[in-house]
């Protein structure tokens, strides 16, 4: 009896740290929606129409959701139970697979057509391929040009431009090519987020945290937008080398050598790419190792310092995206509403259950990844250079964050797996979103 009472005691703190983190989370959401009600009554050139997320209302309940309900309740049955059985490669082979999946059928909530629409906007990507008649005289040229690209080019480097006409001329161009690409890349992060999480804690902490990964509302932005291509490429890029920090000699040198040149590939993709050196930090910090960030600086450097030899030096790209940003729409929202409102979206793209396990994350070497994570999203949060839509800027953050579900109780593991595709499911039926 008494043991019964001890564990009965102890479960009680724990539990109503639980209650605590998800009624911040949803302080947070509320805080943002109402704030942001009333902002754009008074403010309409905010465009903020469904606070904190970019978009619109417009509810749209119709047949089109049940593949998504199909995937989430595979996923709630059967995850926790999988996730324990399958082998290590089986893992995360169905964990990106099984992302990609419930990815494409939340798009589909708003028809097939959502899955290439977004990419074919003109404030895209695609509408500047067929002005690259040569990739050397674009990317040299990229930063006097800049003004006179889309919206969304204007705030990145050459990199995805670059990307994209290369696929082109080898007969994959289009976006039903690149929506397949985006699709692929977003769902690769969830594996290479299991992988750093397993070099530093455990195997089993990382089985318990896939299901979350799979099953979290950010997949509505990995269905379709670029930054789902970014979050995948700086996710196989951070992976790489804090599994190169657990290894020594040859074997930590060749993963740091990659995951360097692959962050180097991020950091021209995306400018955003760069605070995720943060989660590298702190496991370096922690294991007392330098030689593998050396060798990934090094080997991102030579990256970076390819495209100045072609003509891009990316502090002044990122010097006059930042100056373009602050004199558009930026210019016309306040920084301290979207300094909660950031926070509210991300909160929304990750979920209640990140917030409840972050909750109860310190007792476990996950807080490294985490922690590091969070630590960049408030670094890119305070910095203002993104106010608004950083439900998918943030992509890159989403799957670090979310290994912190992997701490909450395998009893309870279901219940948040609900409360996650329910967020996903409602914002798919009442948010429209550009993406």
């Amino acid at each position: 009896m008494r043991s019964g009472v001890t564990t009965a005691g102890a479960s009680l703190p724990r539990t109503r740290g639980f209650v605590v983190a998800g009624l911040c989370w949803l302080a947070l959401v509320t805080t943002a929606y109402l704030w942001g009600t009333a902002l754009v009554r008074a403010h309409p050139a905010i465009k903020l129409h469904a606070p904190p997320l970019f978009g619109h209302f417009d509810p749209r309940l119709g047949l089109r959701i049940v593949p998504a309900v199909i995937v989430a309740l595979i996923v709630v049955a059967l995850g926790p139970r999988a996730t324990r059985r399958l082998p290590w490669r089986g893992l995360l082979l169905v964990s990106a697979s099984s992302a990609a999946v419930w990815a494409v059928a939340l798009a589909y909530v708003n028809g097939i057509d959502a899955l290439t629409a977004p990419l074919e906007r003109s404030t895209e990507y695609l509408r500047v391929v067929p002005q690259v008649s040569s990739v050397s005289d674009f990317v040299g040229g990229y930063v006097d040009r800049l003004r006179s690209f889309p919206l969304h080019v204007k705030g990145h480097p050459p990199g995805a431009v670059v990307l994209l006409t290369w696929l082109e001329r080898i007969g994959l161009g289009g976006s039903a090519w690149a929506a397949g690409l985006v699709i692929a890349a977003g769902a690769c992060s969830v594996p290479a987020a299991l992988s750093a999480l397993r070099s530093i804690s455990s195997v089993e902490r990382a089985r318990r945290s896939a299901p979350f990964l799979v099953l979290a509302p950010a997949a509505l932005w990995i269905a379709t937008s670029m930054d789902a291509l970014f979050a995948g490429v700086s996710a196989g890029a951070v992976a790489l080398v804090v599994v190169a920090l657990t290894r020594s000699g040859i074997r930590s040198d060749l993963p740091a050598a990659a995951g360097g040149l692959l962050g180097g590939g991020a950091l021209l993709l995306t400018y955003g790419a760069a605070p995720l050196a943060v989660i590298v930090a702190a496991v370096a910090l922690a294991r007392r190792r330098l030689r593998p960030v050396v060798i990934a600086a090094v080997a991102a450097g030579a990256v970076l310092a390819a495209a100045a030899v072609w003509g891009f030096w990316w502090p002044a790209g990122l010097e006059a995206t930042a100056d373009l940003y602050r004199s558009g729409v930026a210019g016309d929202r306040p920084y301290s509403f979207f300094i909660v409102s950031n926070l509210a979206a991300f909160a929304l793209a990750v979920g209640p259950a990140a917030a409840a396990g972050i909750s109860r994350l310190f007792s476990d070497r996950a807080r490294l990844l985490v922690l590091g994570a969070l630590a960049a999203v408030i670094a890119a949060d305070l910095s203002g250079l993104s106010k608004g839509e950083v439900e998918r800027i943030w992509l890159p953050f989403a799957p670090w964050v979310l290994l912190a579900a992997g701490g909450l109780p395998e009893r309870s593991m279901r219940l948040w797996l609900v409360l996650q595709a329910l967020i996903a499911l409602g914002i798919a039926v009442f948010v429209r979103t550009p993406w």
